[in-house]
């Protein structure tokens, strides 16, 4: 008797990842090309006064925004592979790309040059821009994924590209959401407390005044600091929501992946993945300064790290509760990934607020003294990360070998 052949499943996930790849890349090419064209043109397009500055960094997250688009390419590529039947393709070029991290202290210094001319500069540094910040993003991923068995190509580009594109938009929607609710919430405060309803009003007013200087800006931020609950609100909401949200949506497509039976070490590493392009995203946009541009490069490589161990962290409970039911190790890895990514996020805010000069004797002798001291708690937390992801991957790697001699 013949057996009729089962149709084969079509997979809804595979065709959500060509359509949104698809929309992502024309969008920020799209975007990325208009931002291009108008800021060469010194924004006169637009009736506007740009100088150096701000023209460096419109490049700068212009192209940015275009390499993003750039990177999204693959995703539709495999993901239309997989749509129109053809065999899926094994990703193996972590093997070979340990020397980037020898082409970024380079790729530093050149934008370092590049920034000190700015005549020159603003249309070279774009490029080191890019380049740079990819260079680190896929060394780190590099030190994860390194001497593993290679994975499925559609697979680790759809879950880089979420993290780049998918998981920003995402958490952004929602921190505004939160934010513009605490907004709410402070003004409905402020209501029973008139006198200091009218000094917030007069600082806005001041604000606004097209003849304030740096000096009286930072004296404004200063008294607004000193109202009662904001410096609080501030930490709460930088230290500890915005962890929240970011650690539990930057591995969205993991999320999306938990129904295919991800073994905690899958999870970890497209965890990991994730976590580096929404680092990469970051690293394009918010450091898109071009006057202290060779600073925040350098500074976001912490962050860059913290970003993939924390997320792959995330990635690795949601796996092992998945496919384990191991529920307890998804909550501590939860609680470790926001614990991380606060601390990080306090001590930058903690740092920022103690430049204010004017905010110090708020801050008092022993809050000044201790913010001294937190970029130093930076640069551990930044090497603590990446030897973590060192560690994790020499442990999968003895893990595999462990069971291969097992097997023999």
């Amino acid at each position: 008797m013949n057996q009729v052949p089962q149709r084969k499943k079509f997979d809804w996930l595979t065709a959500g990842q060509f359509g949104f790849s698809l929309l992502a890349s024309l969008l920020l090419i799209g975007s990325s090309l208009v931002g291009i064209l108008v800021m060469s043109l010194g924004g006169s397009l637009a009736g506007l006064a740009v100088t150096e500055n701000q023209l460096g960094s419109a490049l700068l997250f212009s192209a940015g925004l275009g390499f993003a688009g750039f990177l999204m390419i693959p995703s539709i590529y495999f993901s239309g592979r997989r749509l129109f039947g053809k065999p899926p393709r094994t990703s193996k070029i972590w093997q070979r790309s340990g020397w980037l991290i020898f082409s970024v202290p380079i790729l530093i210094y050149l934008g370092h040059i590049s920034q000190a001319n700015s005549s020159w500069g603003n249309f070279i540094l774009p490029f080191i821009h890019i380049l740079t910040n990819g260079a680190a993003i896929f060394w780190l991923l590099n030190r994860v994924k390194r001497k593993l068995p290679g994975e499925s190509a559609q697979r680790f580009w759809g879950v880089f590209g979420s993290g780049l594109t998918f998981a920003p938009l995402i958490s952004l929607v929602v921190e505004i959401l939160i934010l513009v609710l605490l907004g709410i919430l402070w003004w409905m405060l402020l209501q029973n407390q008139p006198g200091q309803k009218q000094e917030f009003l007069n600082l806005i007013n001041r604000l606004q005044q097209s003849s304030v200087t740096p000096a009286i800006l930072e004296s404004s931020i200063s008294r607004l600091l000193e109202s009662p609950g904001v410096v609080g609100v501030i930490f709460v909401y930088i230290a500890v929501i915005i962890p929240l949200v970011e650690e539990l949506i930057k591995p969205i497509a993991v999320w999306f992946l938990l129904g295919r039976n991800l073994s905690p070490r899958e999870g970890f590493l497209l965890g990991a993945v994730a976590g580096a392009g929404y680092a990469l995203f970051e690293n394009l946009t918010i450091a898109a300064d071009a006057g202290i541009w060779t600073f925040v490069v350098i500074s976001r490589l912490g962050t860059a790290a913290i970003h993939i161990l924390t997320t792959a962290l995330v990635g690795w409970g949601l796996a092992s509760a998945s496919t384990e039911k191991r529920y307890a190790r998804l909550l501590m890895s939860v609680i470790a990934s926001v614990s991380l990514h606060g601390v990080w996020n306090g001590l930058n805010i903690l740092t920022a607020l103690a430049e204010i000069s004017s905010f110090q004797p708020t801050l008092g002798s022993f809050g000044t003294y201790f913010a001294s001291y937190a970029p130093v708690g930076l640069v551990i937390l930044a090497l603590g990360a990446l030897l973590g992801l060192f560690w994790a991957n020499s442990r999968f790697q003895r893990a595999i070998m462990s069971q291969v001699n097992q097997d023999k």
